[in-house]
C-alpha cells in the first residue's frame, strides 16, 4: 500500500479516502468513505484535526480489517490511498492519508510510503 495526491498519481489501485474527489478526476478510482475526515476537516487547526481524526475515524476501525478491505477494493492492484494535499508536508500542509499510513505502520508493522 502507498499514499499519494489525486494530482500526482493516476495509475491503478487508486482509492479516494477524502470526503469527495476533485472535479474532473479521471475515472477508475474507488471510494473508501470509512477513512474520510468529518465535516470539521477544513475548519480546525492541525492539532485539533489529528485529535478529531484519530478519535472519530481511526479509533472506530480495526487496522487489519481496514487493510484487508482496501486491498480487496483495489481489485488485485496495490492500493494507493488518495487525498488532495501535495507534498512536501509541513505544519500548514498536512494530510490525513499520512495519519492513516502511520496508523497502519504502528498497528500492523508494515511500511506505507508516499509516492
Amino acid at each position: 500500500m502507498k499514499t499519494s495526491s489525486f494530482f500526482s498519481y493516476r495509475g491503478d489501485g487508486r482509492i479516494c479516502i477524502a470526503r469527495f474527489a476533485p472535479r474532473g478526476m479521471p475515472k477508475g478510482y474507488r471510494v473508501f468513505k470509512k477513512l474520510a475526515p468529518g465535516a470539521w476537516f477544513n475548519s480546525v487547526d492541525r492539532a485539533a484535526y489529528i485529535t478529531l481524526y484519530t478519535g472519530e475515524v481511526l479509533s472506530r476501525l480495526d487496522p487489519q480489517e481496514t487493510w484487508d478491505e482496501l486491498h480487496a477494493l483495489a481489485g488485485g492492484h496495490e492500493p494507493v490511498l488518495l487525498c488532495y494535499e501535495r507534498p512536501p508536508f509541513s505544519d500548514e500542509n498536512f494530510c490525513h492519508r499520512r495519519l492513516v499510513a502511520e496508523w497502519f505502520e504502528k498497528a500492523l508493522g508494515v511500511q506505507v510510503p508516499e509516492l
